[in-house]
């Protein structure tokens, strides 16, 4: 049986999919051991809701960036794992805005979805984690109204 509502989760990780760099792994779950599978970008729900949810939803999507530190940071160019994370969290924010500006359709599982329209929760965000303190972490949320096909 068809889903009934798009699923939101796949809209949003293969648009990501497609425009990162193929080094960076998304997923919709925090790994364990997510050492191994830095660069990371998690995306979840973190609630929303739909007048209409056979034609679009509009959930909250939280998205996390995790980087690791570099292997010499002594090395010309490198950068700390809390700047990579920043600089990952904003791709993934360029990413969803240009898709909605575009009205870019990308191809899922049970057909097609888009962002219809877009609203920026909370911005990216630094969040430190005591039990991974060497580990770079961004967060940011967006309200996102995604259509399916």
């Amino acid at each position: 049986m068809p889903r009934f509502a798009v699923d939101v989760l796949d809209v949003a990780t293969a648009l990501l999919r497609a425009d990162l760099d193929p080094s960076v792994t998304v997923q919709t779950r925090i790994p364990d051991h997510i050492i191994d599978y830095l660069p990371l970008v998690v995306v979840r729900t973190a609630g929303g809701d739909s007048d209409a949810p056979e034609f679009f939803d509009t959930p909250y999507i939280n998205t996390q960036a995790w980087c690791a530190p570099p292997a010499d940071p002594t090395a010309p160019g490198a950068i700390d794992a809390y700047r990579a994370a920043s600089n990952l969290c904003d791709q993934v924010r360029r990413i969803f805005w240009t898709a909605q500006r575009t009205q870019r359709v990308i191809g899922i599982p049970d057909g097609t979805g888009w962002i219809s329209k877009i609203r920026e929760s909370s911005g990216p965000l630094e969040v430190s984690d005591v039990d991974l303190p060497h580990l770079g972490r961004y967060v940011a949320t967006y309200e996102l109204r995604i259509r399916g096909a």
